[in-house]
């Protein structure tokens, strides 16, 4: 099944910022995931202003979704340590977002 996510940021100048998030999941019922490791825009902006949306979509089953968050950042916590221990990207940070909202887009 194919699942594509982007994550929606906005920088302290106000600038709105999409890019795909590979390692986008679902954490728990409140709380999605992703590692950030390339400590682009997204990084710069998320420390800026933790509020982002994520859109997905399942292309197989034709369903879409937003939803709206507030980021914490975790690094060489035990959150992060517990998330990246079997990680190809051991040196990233661990972007928790906790979710506000949740729109369907169909």
């Amino acid at each position: 099944m194919t699942r594509c996510f982007f994550l929606a940021t906005n920088g302290a100048d106000g600038q709105p910022q999409v890019g795909p998030k590979g390692s986008l999941r679902v954490l728990d019922d409140q709380h999605l995931v992703y590692l950030e490791y390339t400590y682009g825009q997204a990084f710069e902006n998320v420390q800026a202003n933790p509020k982002v949306a994520v859109t997905g979509w399942d292309v197989k089953n034709h369903v879409s979704l937003r939803v709206n968050g507030t980021v914490t950042l975790h690094k060489d916590d035990d959150l992060a340590k517990r998330l990246l221990a079997d990680s190809a990207h051991p040196e990233a940070t661990v972007a928790v977002i906790e979710i506000d909202a949740i729109y369907a887009l169909n």
